[in-house]
């Protein structure tokens, strides 16, 4: 494999919708989710997916045109020295733009109509010092003829051009100042297919003669087959897989890579078409469903897919897919679907419920029974249990499993962290979590006499968990006592009066 010139790990970028009175962030758009991805040195990288799946503005973030919420951008200079894109000052920043080029999807808006087109290609090459003064319109008009544009353009204006001409004007921009990669921001969307093929060729024989990489950003999986190296697929800001063109093409595993492959369209008359019809609405980037992104429209869907986010796996070399079909360590979702199983069947006790009835209107509003957090972490279960952490380490101990604290001040009580490893422990951690749950107040029960709330954590570290609470059956009947308790004394108030 080619070194890695580009290298981003766990980007995201995150627009602010609502804010409260106070100006802090509410609720976001998660356009960018979680990315992660890399670019061989004189390779081509091509992006697919829906549109508003995250394409441009995961382009746009990596040259921070938008700042990043969060997540590293790993570059790697001339000099061969790599550095983290997200952390670079404002000058720092300036001087790597040349190593970094993009060409925007539309050509029309992305040229200024008041500067001649030798301005336009020669403005960054002077503000950079690329030439010398003498060398410059030399140089541009070199640079404008290895992008197929007539030396006689140098005084004509953007209007003066086709769609096709436009977009050379483009390259000819990002390329003149001698970049290592380039973004192409669906760079021939706009144009007609004999101009992109010419665009197409273009960008290929310069990725020869100067060994330029490209992230290709595209809807037209013709087009990316053709000049990609590698292919990554995202959906709903997230990358769903990824590997080497080939395999990719042959071998997708992801369903909706299936999906989004079975709409191309085969040149073949006697060839029956297998397409794979999505149902639903794609949901908002606002409010993403919890667990698999994509499981509200999969046909393959698994319980396992409403509750855990899926890891990112590499299942071949350099293939990598996010998916349960294909998980690695099948006993630990198992596991962790057994566990959940489990936990509705506990019953507030009599001494819980007068607990219950003694709390002020208040705090009853606001009560949550918060016992147990579970995450998947690489191949281990994890639970956090926000027991009494005397009683929680002394059946720690009594079944034989390692307990460690964790801080969080956002809980009364310190979280106590276990680690499940295989089936033998995963025995004596539900043994642990019903001692647990018998110190708070909870026996043993039916089903159903207890309400569960799972809701997904947005932690980096921990994204592909649930947190669980337990609300007991008798804060709702005390809720509705009191309630009718008040209604019942504004009639006898009104009935007095």
């Amino acid at each position: 494999m080619a070194d890695k010139i580009l290298e981003v790990k766990h980007l995201r970028k995150y627009f602010p919708q609502q804010t409260n009175f106070f100006g802090k962030p509410q609720s976001f758009l998660r356009a960018v989710d979680d990315v992660s991805l890399y670019i061989e040195e004189g390779k081509t990288l091509g992006i697919v997916g829906e549109s508003g799946c995250g394409k441009t503005t995961l382009g746009r973030t990596i040259l921070r045109l938008h700042e990043p919420t969060s997540g590293e951008v790993l570059f790697k200079k001339l000099d061969g020295e790599v550095v983290d894109i997200t952390k670079l000052k404002k000058e720092e920043l300036r001087k790597l733009r040349p190593q970094i080029q993009i060409i925007f999807q539309d050509p029309y808006s992305s040229l200024s109509p008041r500067m001649p087109v030798g301005e336009i290609i020669g403005e960054a090459v002077r503000v950079h010092n690329i030439v010398s003064k003498e060398e410059y319109k030399d140089y541009i008009l070199d640079v404008m003829k290895k992008c197929g544009l007539q030396t006689h353009y140098f005084e004509r204006y953007p209007h003066e051009f086709s769609g096709g001409q436009r977009q050379r004007i483009c390259i000819a921009r990002a390329l003149a100042l001698k970049p290592r990669l380039v973004i192409c921001d669906e760079p021939v969307s706009a144009l007609d297919v004999s101009i992109q093929a010419q665009v197409i060729n273009l960008l290929k024989d310069l990725q020869t003669d100067f060994g330029f990489s490209y992230m290709f950003i595209s809807h037209d999986l013709s087009v990316v087959e053709h000049i990609s190296d590698n292919v990554g697929v995202m959906y709903l800001g997230s990358m769903v897989e990824t590997g080497p063109k080939e395999k990719i093409f042959s071998n997708p595993m992801h369903p909706y890579t299936k999906a989004l492959f079975s709409a191309v369209p085969v040149p073949d008359p006697n060839v029956k078409m297998n397409r794979i019809i999505l149902k639903g609405d794609i949901p908002s980037p606002a409010n993403p469903p919890r667990g698999c992104k994509f499981h509200t429209r999969c046909i393959e869907c698994m319980d396992i897919c409403k509750e855990i986010t899926p890891f990112f796996n590499e299942y071949e070399p350099g293939h990598f897919c996010a998916c349960h079909k294909y998980a690695q360590n099948r006993e630990i979702l198992d596991t962790y679907m057994h566990i959940k199983s489990l936990l509705d069947g506990y019953k507030a006790t009599e001494e819980k419920e007068s607990k219950i009835a003694a709390l002020t209107d208040r705090q009853l509003k606001s009560y949550n029974s918060l016992v147990l957090k579970m995450f998947i972490i690489e191949d281990k279960l994890v639970l956090a249990m926000a027991g009494d952490p005397q009683k929680t380490q002394e059946l720690s101990e009594k079944y034989g499993l390692t307990i460690t604290a964790m801080k969080e001040k956002r809980y009364k009580k310190t979280p106590l962290v276990c680690t499940v490893n295989n089936k033998e422990e995963a025995e004596k951690a539900i043994k642990l979590i019903d001692g647990v749950f018998e110190a708070e107040g909870f026996s043993k029960s039916a089903k159903g006499e207890v309400e569960t709330r799972f809701t997904s954590s947005d932690d980096a570290e921990f994204r592909s968990g649930s947190l669980l609470y337990l609300i007991p059956k008798a804060i709702e009947k005390e809720k509705t006592r009191r309630e009718e308790a008040a209604k019942q004394a504004a009639a006898e108030k009104a009935n007095k009066q």
